[in-house]
């Protein structure tokens, strides 16, 4: 019953050892754990059910055939210029002379001078 060495914590297990084995006690804890085992069914049987509606969705929801990548990608053109820091220009650049022209447009013309 109970291994206790406290002589009251055995007068008290032997005092309600009938009514937890077949009595109103026992019902009651019968009851408890038939509500508890209801109870975690009913949890489990949700997240099931949870479970296959998301993937059922899913399938419906996600297209089977979608276009080509390349079809939709725009090809890449390559530049005829290169774009580089202000300090990668400065290091090629060194102390040669430059010129900067502005243009009708609004744009600027670089010319590297000679020597």
């Amino acid at each position: 019953m109970n291994d206790s060495p406290d002589p009251r914590a055995r007068l008290l297990a032997e005092t309600l050892h009938g009514d937890w084995c077949d009595g109103p006690m026992a019902a009651i804890a019968r009851r408890a754990a038939a509500h508890a085992r209801w109870r975690r069914r009913v949890r489990r049987g949700s997240l099931a059910l949870t479970t296959a509606a998301v993937l059922g969705a899913a399938v419906f929801l996600i297209p089977r055939h979608s276009p080509p990548l390349s079809s939709t990608l725009v090809p890449i053109v390559p530049r005829g210029y290169e774009i580089i820091s202000d300090d990668e220009l400065l290091a090629r650049l060194r102390d040669r002379p430059l010129l900067v022209l502005p243009r009708e447009n609004g744009t600027k013309t670089v010319m590297l001078l000679g020597r």
